[in-house]
């Protein structure tokens, strides 16, 4: 469920699922839940990236460029998360969870009115769906990968993923189309869920959590190869 959940709005799930295991797991250090749930996380992106690739809403240019910048986020989220107590973690993650909610309920998600206009000084681009559909848009690189630079960070941080933040960021403030910066985000949440769990298997808090981690990405793999996802992507 939170694989397909997270997948279609490209959030990875990471915000559904790190309150489940905080919940399952009261007495685990935060870094070994933040572990366990960035693995899971990298998995649902990967599957997820692929289907999306496979309808093409991936815009790759961009998401090279913005994945590139949430790796020394994530690297340094991974061992500022070993220093946080279990209590302030879970207090600091309830109130960023509150105020993503509040954010998307106050402004719900709408295509931008200037799609198509290209900007001078921005990143040109132009996709192609594979139903025709056609996507011309424009954005601030260097502001947009400066952003992700900070997704990437506190995702890492809080196990979150970061798609919650990120699709919210390229859609209303960079002008990614709404079906593109999900797509588009997920192959970035791939990259960075991926660094992420790198570090925690260097530092050993990956394999803590290693037998819950198969468990939980076996689960986001079936529902990937159901092939619900790109249907669920149609909508």
């Amino acid at each position: 469920m939170v694989g397909a959940y997270g997948t279609m709005i490209g959030a990875g799930g990471g915000f559904v699922l790190i309150p489940i295991l905080l919940l399952l797991y009261p007495r685990e250090d935060a870094h070994i839940i933040t572990s366990i749930s960035l693995a899971v996380i990298f998995f649902n992106a990967l599957s997820g990236s692929i289907a999306y690739g496979r309808q093409r809403r991936v815009d790759f240019p961009s998401g090279i460029i913005l994945a590139a910048a949430t790796i020394p986020g994530a690297i340094g989220g991974v061992f500022v998360t070993t220093l946080i107590p279990r209590g302030i973690f879970d207090v600091v993650l309830g109130i960023i969870l509150i105020l993503g909610a509040g954010f998307i309920v106050l402004f719900p998600g709408r295509e931008r009115p200037g799609e198509g206009t290209i900007r001078k000084g921005h990143f040109h681009r132009e996709l192609t769906e594979r139903n025709g559909t056609v996507h011309r848009y424009s954005y601030n690189l260097p502001a947009a990968a400066g952003a992700s630079g900070a997704v990437g960070f506190f995702s890492s941080l809080l196990g979150l993923g970061g798609g919650i933040i990120h699709v919210p960021l390229l859609s209303r403030v960079f002008g990614f189309p709404v079906h593109v910066a999900t797509a588009t985000s997920h192959f970035v949440l791939a990259v960075m869920a991926f660094t992420a769990t790198v570090i925690n298997a260097a530092t050993g808090a990956f394999y803590r959590g290693s037998w819950r981690t198969a468990f939980l990405a076996a689960g986001v793999f079936v529902t990937y190869s159901s092939d619900i996802l790109p249907k669920m992507g149609e909508y």
